[in-house]
């Protein structure tokens, strides 16, 4: 299990996904995150109270001392949440999203097909993260992602493809608001939670959250009265028959002959609660029927003068509460979160403190280390700290590091680098609120994006059910991926060495408005569309390949052959050459591809199996 390879409270100002490759492998135990929603909309919101000169001269500062220029203005904060290709997606993230997690990149396609390029970009985008926060999370963590209706199916298909269907545990729906007017549909007034686990031994800590029962409550569920208290009567049996003990009759009770086995309390609450406070040692009792003489020696088995069946007597004083559900309708930060409460600190996205709270209470323990991605105006980490949990924080923007030190201060804690334009800045709040000056100073480090932790570890192999055939696939039709043979990112430069950096579908070549080439522009895609249907010629392997301009394959994506996209381009005027024979020749180009997977093959051992060229004679 890696160790934290950045300090334990950390505000890092940069890009989130350059930040996370530089974290070491299975380090965090708890991921938090409310990332933008592709709502396709800019959320603006204006600082409460207002960012002050000192506060906007320290942001500078900070931001010139790490070598990049301030992106905030002075007044309102700005969170865009539009989503496209171009701007927002790497062209090797999709690469080798493709590459090593068909089942991710399958998502993307999906999402492209149904809904909107726009939203696959903001997909795919998730996607580069999702998979690193996976390898960054610990076997026994756990991951909350906010999001609301615009994107929550996609999310959660992404979410299977990245964390396995089988760890998801829950989609908790939160109310937001009481109530919301939208025009011609129902009103908007829950948010979700996606909340996955890494694996099967996870930390969960139910009880923690609990709403305790009202003595109403207690009264209906506990009708009963002993000695000891209020008490109910439970069942001791279980469905179904078993061998050993567990189906074996007890003082005449023949639990086999009715279909059932014994059932008792093992290691749940309610087993500690009887351990410490009525039968010393309980939980180190081995036999089913040994159990069962100690707990009618203490009186804790009723047995009934009608009816068939003993019980287990259930105390009312160990009742642990109402356990979470997944649906929270009580009114959390109606009052200090609204606009009008304390706690809005200004951003139109921001998410209450008790939440947050909940969700850190119920899968993590003191001590351990949570991480927030997207930390926007720094719940997750102030409710981290609140719970004595190690923070690591992550945001583009400079005004992340105004927002932390007032949340923090305002919560009576001074981080360090605390100055008094932040006291200054917030002195009317906090005579408002009758605040106490802070007792407790926090360190803390805040790295730009010159500051990179230093790994010590490597990645790990892709997870091995994703690198599968897809479900209903024969493994003939489907090939290794790229990194079985040749990388993708050596497969793109072989091909831009040996026939230049042009696109195959048109001839463009891609170039910035000073002359120099921009590679980034030329993706790799298949000659021939990647089905199943169509066997070996629809594989990933080189021959198979091509070089095409960023809108050239926005055109072709899967529902053309290169030949078709040519002569598409061709009967559009969107050739940059003078007639299709003058593109990249396709049979060459196989030629070559079955050149270089030879001295690949001789090179690492690897086996091929090479069709006909393009265009050569049968």
């Amino acid at each position: 299990m890696g160790d934290l390879n950045v300090a334990n409270r950390t505000l890092a100002i940069m890009d989130n996904l350059a930040f996370l490759r530089r974290l070491n492998n299975e380090c965090i135990d708890l991921i938090a995150i409310d990332p933008p929603f592709a709502a396709n909309e800019t959320f603006t919101g204006n600082p409460r109270p207002p960012i002050s000169d000192a506060e906007y001269a320290e942001e500078i500062a900070l931001a010139q001392a790490h070598g990049v220029e301030h992106n905030e203005g002075r007044g309102l904060t700005r969170v865009d949440d539009i989503w496209s290709w171009d701007e927002d997606v790497h062209p090797a993230w999709k690469m080798s999203i493709e590459d090593d997690y068909p089942e991710v990149f399958a998502v993307i396609q999906a999402v492209e097909a149904c809904a909107s390029e726009n939203e696959a970009a903001y997909i795919a985008f998730m996607a580069a993260r999702l998979l690193e926060c996976r390898r960054v999370l610990k076997p026994t963590g756990s991951i909350y992602l906010h999001c609301d209706s615009h994107a929550n199916s996609y999310l959660r298909m992404l979410m299977d493809a990245v964390f396995e269907a089988g760890n998801f545990r829950s989609q908790i729906t939160w109310r937001r608001a009481i109530a919301h007017n939208d025009a011609r549909r129902y009103g908007n007034i829950t948010d979700t939670l996606l909340y996955y686990v890494n694996g099967s031994r996870f930390t969960w800590n139910g009880v923690s959250i609990s709403e305790p029962k009202t003595s109403e409550q207690l009264a209906t569920a506990y009708p009963s009265r002993d000695g000891r208290g209020a008490y109910r009567t439970a069942d001791l049996t279980g469905a179904g028959t078993r061998e050993g003990e567990s189906g074996q009759a007890w003082r005449g009770y023949d639990v086999d002959s009715r279909g059932r086995h014994w059932a008792l309390p093992r290691d749940s609450s309610y087993a500690r609660w009887i351990d410490t406070n009525i039968i010393p040692g309980y939980l180190r009792i081995e036999g089913v029927h040994d159990r069962l003489d100690s707990l009618d020696a203490h009186g804790l088995i009723h047995h009934p003068s009608r009816g068939v069946w003993p019980g287990l007597k259930r105390y009312a004083e160990a009742d642990t509460g109402n356990p979470p559900q997944n649906l929270v309708l009580d009114p959390i930060g109606f009052t200090n979160y609204s606009t009008g409460g304390g706690e809005y600190s200004g951003y139109s996205t921001q998410k209450p403190l008790e939440l947050y709270e909940r969700i850190i209470k119920a899968s993590s323990n003191p001590g351990d280390s949570v991480l927030d991605i997207f930390a926007g105006c720094a719940t997750t980490a102030i409710a981290a700290e609140n719970l004595d949990r190690q923070w690591i924080a992550c945001d583009m923007a400079y005004r992340a590091w105004t927002m932390l030190k007032r949340r923090f201060y305002l919560n009576g804690i001074a981080l360090a680098g605390t100055t008094d334009a932040t006291k200054d800045a917030l002195a009317s709040v906090r005579k408002d609120r009758g605040f106490q000056e802070p007792q407790q100073w926090t360190t803390s480090r805040t790295i730009g994006p010159g500051e990179l932790p230093e790994r010590d570890d490597v990645d790990p192999a892709p997870h091995h059910n994703l690198r599968q055939p897809r479900r209903g696939a024969s493994q003939s039709t489907q090939s290794s991926s790229w990194s079985g043979r040749i990388p993708k990112d050596d497969a793109k430069r072989l091909l831009m060495d040996q026939f230049g950096p042009v696109c195959w579908g048109c001839g463009y070549e891609p170039r910035r408005p000073n002359g120099s080439l921009d590679e980034t522009l030329l993706e790799v895609d298949h000659i021939r569309a990647r089905r199943a249907a169509q066997g070996t010629q629809g594989n990933d392997e080189l021959y198979n390949l091509a070089l095409l301009h960023r809108t050239c394959n926005g055109i072709k994506r899967n529902r053309m052959t290169l030949e078709e996209l040519r002569n598409h381009n061709a009967m559009n005027g969107l050739l940059y050459v003078e007639k299709i024979s003058d593109l990249v020749d396709l049979y060459e180009a196989t030629q070559f591809a079955a050149e270089q997977i030879a001295i690949h093959t001789a090179r690492h051992g690897l086996q091929t199996d090479l069709p006909q060229p393009a265009g050569s004679p049968a």
